[in-house]
């Protein structure tokens, strides 16, 4: 399997990080009806979200890809195989800080990627990005079933500090605000 190389996403990926977005969301939530699902990806993921994430200088989106075989017919761009938004500034109603907390909004990797450590790598990207400013909490939420997930940023310093709503669809589903401090000195975990 070839090593993904990871890169800050511009502009023209937005189609490519929507298809993607759109076949792993369902990683994250696996119990959510499909119709519901549908909806979710249809109202939050198309190109045209993609493609305001990439314009706002708030926000930068990760992304993982692999090379195309080098004999594919027609020839294909690299694949994307995981993808991550960091927000260096996004307030939470639910938090109180001195300094405006950063997030890490997504961090999805595709199934035939899980336990290769590109989730690693996806995350100590991500703290090199926020390393240019000044210490900051960040927080991120996660579905309260998915337990892989939990265990993954407990590793990197995230504790769960509450409950949150997230609405895919109409399926009010229940998920963990978790927070990392900004002394935490787990951001080299992995």
């Amino acid at each position: 399997m070839p090593t993904p190389s990871i890169r800050r996403a511009h502009a023209e990926d937005a189609a490519a990080l929507s298809a993607f977005a759109a076949s792993v969301f369902a990683l994250g939530c696996p119990e959510t009806a499909p119709a519901d699902l549908a909806a979710y990806i249809a109202a939050e993921l198309p190109p045209a979200a993609f493609r305001a994430l990439l314009a706002d200088p708030n926000i930068v989106v990760l992304l993982a890809e692999i090379p195309a075989p080098p004999h594919s017919a027609p020839p294909s761009a690299a694949r994307i195989v995981a993808y991550m938004v960091v927000a260096r500034s996004s307030p939470h109603p639910h938090l109180r800080a001195a300094t405006a907390p950063c997030e890490f909004r997504k961090l999805y990797v595709a199934q035939s990627h899980h336990g290769t450590g590109l989730a690693d790598t996806l995350m100590q990207s991500a703290f090199a990005i926020l390393e240019d400013a000044s210490p900051c909490p960040i927080w991120l939420s996660v579905f309260s079933g998915n337990a892989r997930a939990i265990v993954f940023y407990k590793r990197w310093g995230f504790h769960i500090v509450g409950p949150l709503e997230f609405t895919v669809g109409e399926d009010r589903q229940h998920d963990f605000l978790m927070l990392r401090d900004p002394d935490s000195d787990s951001a080299t975990a992995g």
